[in-house]
């Protein structure tokens, strides 16, 4: 089943069409990944799924209910999450603090109640164990290598409690064992369930990762299924070697 599917999304900059007719299905507990050349458009779509763009045509539904009217932190109380390429943590609060200001503001909302101050701390702990950051809990970010922001990125992110995150390039820059690092992240992400839509340019990564993958040209989906099959096709391979 779905748990979001667009149909014909489209978001335009004057005469510039960033995303143009974009159907897509997310499956819940997938991994998907979403790939092409620079400028095809994949941080725009995730911009739009994610409400901080309007598209300009189509639709987004999440769990069958359309929301590409609402605000970017109504979707976020609905269970959808965002981790950027660049992280900006408070730099001035521990990793334990940068966790429980997402944590209170999607979970206390959703659920109509306040958790007890013991119960926030301790989850909080557990995000940071699940990402490998448990002992530099009151630790400022400024403290912490590239790869460790990434997962504190990653971690603020599943604070809110998602069924969906949506991950843009979370492994760009790193080496091939950091990679490996966030990777094992997303996957006991992913086991704990949550379905995760990646944008990534590191193919070993993508391939790895992967159980559907999408491939965007400016701005138009040339490519949706399997890995393998997806990258064997031939507007894909144009896109990627040319003619």
């Amino acid at each position: 089943m779905a748990i979001l599917e667009t149909k014909n999304l489209s978001k335009a900059f004057g005469a510039l069409a960033a995303v143009n007719g974009v159907s897509l299905a997310i499956e819940a507990g997938t991994l998907h990944s979403i790939i092409g050349p620079n400028g095809a458009g994949k941080t725009t779509l995730f911009n739009l799924l994610t409400g901080t763009y309007r598209p300009s045509s189509g639709s987004i539904l999440f769990d069958g209910r359309r929301i590409d009217g609402l605000p970017a932190y109504q979707r976020t109380r609905l269970g959808l999450a965002r981790s950027f390429q660049l992280p900006k943590p408070f730099r001035s609060l521990s990793l334990l603090d940068n966790l429980r200001i997402p944590l209170l503001y999607t979970v206390n909302a959703r659920h109509g109640a306040r958790l007890s101050s013991t119960a926030i701390g301790e989850r909080c702990q557990a995000l940071l164990a699940d990402v490998g950051l448990a002992e530099k809990a009151q630790r400022l970010p400024r403290d912490l290598t590239q790869v460790e922001m990434r997962k504190l990125e990653l971690a603020r992110a599943v604070a809110s409690a998602p069924r969906l995150l949506f991950a843009d390039e979370a492994m760009a820059g790193l080496s091939p064992s950091e990679i490996e690092e966030i990777l094992a992240v997303l996957f006991r992400l992913n086991e704990a369930g949550i379905t995760i839509v990646l944008i990534e340019h590191i193919m070993r990564a993508v391939m790895s990762f992967s159980t559907r993958l999408v491939v965007l040209v400016a701005g138009q989906k040339i490519a949706d299924g399997a890995p393998q099959e997806a990258i064997r096709n031939p507007e894909v391979e144009r896109a990627y070697l040319g003619e």
